[in-house]
């Protein structure tokens, strides 16, 4: 087996690496610092980041976005990570919900929702799953209708009312656009009474609460979402009502979701672990020990 990089996925390493040298590594302790995380997050990082391809990396081309592939995006989130895991989450959560408004959503929901995030060097993408008393029951629900996510959705002509809370959600504070599972047939299983709807930042009802302290993280924004009778239209519901198999979507028919969560993760660490390995090379090789005498 070849696993020779191709001239496309080295150009992509090498400007991540460069980027993260002399545009991250620089900021990145200072940022964290800062005990507020709303005042950790730096946009000009961002926007920086954004106007080199890295925020909208994973978007098809022919919806005008870079449509790299998954090892290119592996590559780019160990460079970015080296210098700031958190920085290298922010923009790599927008790859991952990117790739599912690509492989999930309407013809007309594309239209509406990634021609301005493919615009916006400040459009960050998010989705909100987990809750104060559901997590991990979430991705592996037994068949129990008091499992997993509670926020209730309920249909009144052409909108949804949600109420309910998320918490822990990445880019919370931040994005402007959230992908939010909400339970449309509480007598149902997880799997059989849940429905996916896109949740511009800006809807009625819908609110960020706390942002989360994560010293050593606080730049990436995991944040409280709080919906207070949230009207979203009929129209932002994302594939059938009461069928968002969280498996399937999330997937995005290959893309995004659980199995792009677990590419991220490991990329993510990786390059955290390289550059850890990198420092106590370098420390071992200039330290000067002295040798008292007795």
């Amino acid at each position: 087996m070849d696993f020779t990089l191709s001239n496309e996925q080295r150009s992509w390493q090498m400007t991540a690496r460069k980027f993260a040298e002399e545009e991250i590594r620089p900021i990145s302790l200072e940022r964290d610092e800062i005990a507020d995380p709303r005042e950790t997050f730096d946009w000009e990082i961002i926007k920086k980041g954004s106007k080199l391809g890295f925020r909208t990396l994973a978007v098809p081309k022919e919806w005008g976005g870079h449509g790299t592939d998954f090892v290119t995006q592996a590559l780019v989130m160990a460079e970015l990570a080296k210098a700031d895991s958190a920085i290298s989450k922010t923009f790599s959560q927008c790859w991952k919900w990117s790739h599912l408004i690509a492989a999930a959503c309407s013809e007309e929901q594309k239209r509406r929702f990634l021609k301005p995030f493919l615009e916006d060097d400040t459009f960050l993408l998010g989705k909100g799953i987990s809750e104060p008393s559901a997590g991990s029951d979430n991705r592996l629900p037994p068949d129990d209708p008091k499992a997993g996510l509670k926020l209730r959705a309920e249909r009144h002509g052409d909108e949804w009312i949600l109420n309910g809370e998320k918490c822990f959600i990445a880019n919370a504070s931040v994005g402007k656009l959230f992908f939010i599972d909400a339970r449309t047939d509480p007598n149902a299983p997880l799997r059989q009474g849940t429905t996916m709807f896109l949740v511009p930042r800006d809807t009625p009802g819908f609110r960020i609460g706390k942002v989360f302290n994560k010293d050593g993280w606080r730049f990436y924004q995991n944040g409280e979402m709080i919906f207070e009778n949230a009207r979203v239209p009929h129209a932002n519901v994302v594939g059938p009502v009461n069928g968002s198999d969280m498996k399937t979507q999330q997937a995005g028919d290959r893309t995004g979701g659980d199995l792009f969560g677990d590419l991220e993760l490991a990329a993510n660490a990786l390059g955290v672990c390289d550059d850890a390995c990198g420092m106590a090379l370098t420390l071992a090789r200039t330290k000067k020990q002295s040798c008292a005498r007795s």
